[in-house]
């Protein structure tokens, strides 16, 4: 082979040996870029799945009286509400709720009316996002011979929640009559004061609904029902009397609106719920926070539940507040809450 051969074969195994080291770069740069595309398109789905799984592994706490605002919160907790995962604690008196709220240890909490507005003036940063309950307290009797407000002058009567609803109540319907200052109060807890009518201890009493129901079982037709609370402030003013309602940091309110929005939903959903089986709930009620499900299945009859958000509210609500400021406005702090108390969507 001469030289000029040797020389031609030289430079075509050199151009065979490029090429296909070029193919082989091209085809690793072909799987990187492969590979690259991949990454970047599965970086931000992975991304999404773990912010939702930390959103869905996220349980709020809800803080409320063994009363009807507990109720529908029980559904929730028991899987009732799909987008919002919630705990329930209960809370039996006034102290043991201030308490509470001051150690920050609920997310949502289910208080009388009058105390929302009194930490409000107070100045903690609280924000009332709905009110649910609107008539649950009752009068009640196992004297026959008494069949209205005027027939307990100089009488003892029994009442639930100091400085609650019950209280202000009676007080402002007492004073209504003229006789705020021919009776004498004491107080107790619900379970307590039931307790006591059963015995047959005390004769007169205000309690609100679930409770109530327990000793309606119990005496049947030797209790009377004197006073529906719903029923005379809607004689009186000509609107339905708010109760309680729920409440929530003002700046966890602010940072969480769609939880908000969510919990408020979910909650609405499970009043109708409730509603609607109403064994469901009373063998939760049972199970859960021992009170007695025949108890609860009675109550719903005599209860007025349904969630309206705050700002809807507000006409009913600034209602009472200011006729509870008028007649006892340490009930609510001395002063009207501001526009900032009552949060909207």
């Amino acid at each position: 082979m001469n030289t000029m051969m040797k020389f031609v074969l030289l430079a075509l195994c050199l151009l065979v040996f490029v090429g296909c080291s070029t193919a082989k770069q091209d085809g690793q740069h072909e799987a990187l870029g492969n590979e690259a595309e991949k990454t970047s398109v599965k970086q931000p789905d992975e991304k999404v799945n773990e912010m939702e799984k930390v959103k869905n592994d996220k349980v709020f706490t809800f803080l409320a009286p063994k009363s009807a605002p507990v109720l529908p919160a029980l559904l929730m907790a028991d899987g009732g509400a799909e987008d919002i995962s919630i705990e329930v604690k209960t809370w039996d008196t006034i102290d043991q709720l201030l308490a509470q709220i001051q150690g920050n240890e609920a997310d949502f909490t289910a208080v009388p009316l009058n105390v929302a507005a009194n930490l409000h003036a107070k100045g903690l940063p609280i924000q009332l996002i709905d009110v649910n309950t609107w008539g649950t307290i009752f009068l009640v009797t196992t004297d026959t011979n008494v069949t209205s407000l005027a027939d307990l002058e100089g009488e003892e009567i029994y009442v639930s929640h100091k400085s609650g609803p019950p209280d202000i109540l009676l007080n402002h319907f007492l004073a209504e009559e003229g006789i705020n200052d021919k009776v004498t109060l004491y107080y107790s807890t619900p379970p307590e004061i039931s307790q006591m009518l059963i015995a047959g201890n005390i004769k007169h009493a205000v309690i609100p609904e679930p409770a109530l129901s327990g000793v309606r079982l119990q005496l049947k037709d030797q209790l009377v029902q004197v006073v529906d609370f719903q029923e005379s402030w809607h004689e009186i003013y000509g609107l339905d009397l708010p109760q309680a309602g729920i409440i929530v940091n003002k700046k966890f309110a602010a940072e969480n609106q769609e939880a908000v929005e969510q919990f408020l939903q979910s909650y609405q959903e499970a009043i109708q719920l409730m509603k609607k089986d109403p064994e469901k709930v009373a063998d939760l009620a049972e199970s859960t926070i021992g009170m007695k499900a025949p108890m609860v299945k009675t109550a719903l009859n005599h209860m007025m539940v349904h969630s309206v958000i705050a700002s809807d509210a507000k006409p009913v609500i600034e209602q009472y507040y200011e006729i509870l400021l008028q007649s006892q406005p340490e009930a609510i702090g001395g002063k009207l809450p501001d526009e900032g108390f009552y949060f909207s969507k």
